[in-house]
């Protein structure tokens, strides 16, 4: 099956003014990260926000007991690490890695206090940071209460493939059945139940540690 996938994940860059959307390009320090890369680890010191250029990333969360849970995928365009420049004395609150190769760009609370004083433009963008951030939560809250553990999964499925839509179908998300309820919020035999139905249907394909999106306005009804 081949066709172009019509969506594209969208940036925080969007909605910000050229000059403070290029002052905080110029000032951050870019970096380039290897696959499974550990970018900023649970527990470190918080010292700058990053802004992803390229590559994906998955957000994990190590809980008391050991278990490493995936609480997010990231990709071109969006921003981890935010606390660090509003909060003067903070540690990291998960760890974020890089899924495949990642090229970021990092910026220190101390540069973007002294952007925020010189360019005023530079609050919209973290304030953008702040209420896409609040929004997406929210919107999760929502749907752990009141949609079925089969439309969320679909919204996650659709979610990640955004982040991973080429030109070409079907779209190969490089994660395993486990991530995928731990995205949803489900165990993973309910999320395997789930899985095998969109497979059945022709939807998905799934494989050992990836899953293939391969009709997507079919998993947008399910969504």
């Amino acid at each position: 099956m081949s066709a172009r996938i019509p969506w594209s994940p969208p940036s925080m860059f969007d909605a910000l003014p050229e000059p403070g959307r290029d002052q905080v390009l110029t000032t951050a320090r870019q970096r380039r990260y290897g696959r499974g890369e550990l970018i900023v680890r649970q527990g470190d010191d918080a010292g700058a926000l990053y802004i992803i250029e390229t590559g994906r990333v998955a957000v994990r969360l190590l809980g008391s007991s050991g278990d490493n849970v995936i609480l997010a995928v990231m990709g071109p365009g969006e921003v981890f690490g935010e606390m660090a420049v509003l909060v003067q004395r903070s540690e990291r609150t998960a760890s974020v890695q890089a899924i495949d190769v990642v090229t970021a760009r990092s910026l220190r609370r101390e540069d973007f206090d002294l952007l925020r004083d010189k360019h005023h433009e530079v609050n919209d963008f973290l304030l953008q940071v702040l209420a896409r951030r609040a929004d997406r939560l929210s919107r999760l809250v929502f749907e752990a209460h009141h949609l079925p553990v089969e439309r969320r999964l679909a919204r996650r499925l659709l979610e990640v493939g955004r982040l991973f839509a080429g030109e070409r179908m079907p779209v190969v998300l490089p994660l395993t059945q486990d991530e995928i309820a731990q995205l949803t919020g489900t165990t993973r035999p309910t999320a395997n139940q789930m899985l095998k139905r969109l497979e059945s249907d022709g939807i998905v394909r799934l494989v050992r540690g990836r899953v293939e999106l391969r009709d997507i306005a079919a998993l947008r009804k399910r969504a």
